[in-house]
């Protein structure tokens, strides 16, 4: 069986459309919600308790179109917020058939692990977890990826790809 390899090495990270659906659909869900929320707030029975019943009050008390937009302003405010810590938070990958580099977006510093070391690259969560023989982690991350872009480029490269955590060092098959 014959391994497909990439010509050079591949940059993994947020696909164009998934960028702008985060850099532009957290922001407009923050205006929706800043738009939609206030009239429904009006009528609440006054129920609620502690601290939701204080927001879902002040809420119903935007009666202002100013006071409305202000809200909704607010809320974009927050969306752009949300869109940039989702942005921040994850790394981008360089794989190679010598090292898989990653390139941290929130400031900490870029690693490069080699291709010998990793024993075992797998997602959990919205984490990338890489592996050394014994077990020990060697890097977590947050992707950008897909789970079926990271598989297809890291087997393509030669890593151990797997679809769950290894249950333990010494049953860790061998790359496939």
């Amino acid at each position: 069986m014959s391994r497909n390899q990439p010509p050079g090495p591949t940059v993994l990270g947020y696909s164009r459309t998934r960028l702008l659906r985060i850099l532009l659909g957290f922001p407009a869900v923050g205006l929706g919600l800043g738009l939609l929320l206030p009239p429904p707030a009006r009528w609440t029975d006054g129920s609620a308790t502690g601290t939701l019943g204080r927001v879902v009050d002040a809420l119903g008390g935007l009666d202002q179109p100013w006071q409305v937009a202000l809200c909704a302003g607010a809320a974009t405010a927050l969306g752009l917020l949300a869109a940039y810590v989702a942005v921040a938070d994850s790394a981008r990958l360089t794989v190679s058939d010598s090292s898989l580099g990653i390139d941290p977006r929130d400031g900490k510093k870029a690693s490069a692990l080699a291709r010998e070391d990793v024993a075992a690259v797998y997602p959990e969560g919205r984490d990338l977890v890489v592996l050394d023989a014994a077990g020990r982690q060697l890097a977590r991350t947050p992707r950008q990826a897909s789970r079926h872009a990271l598989a297809r480029t890291l087997r393509a490269h030669g890593y151990p790809w797997r679809d769950s955590r290894p249950a333990t060092p010494a049953r860790m098959p061998a790359a496939a």
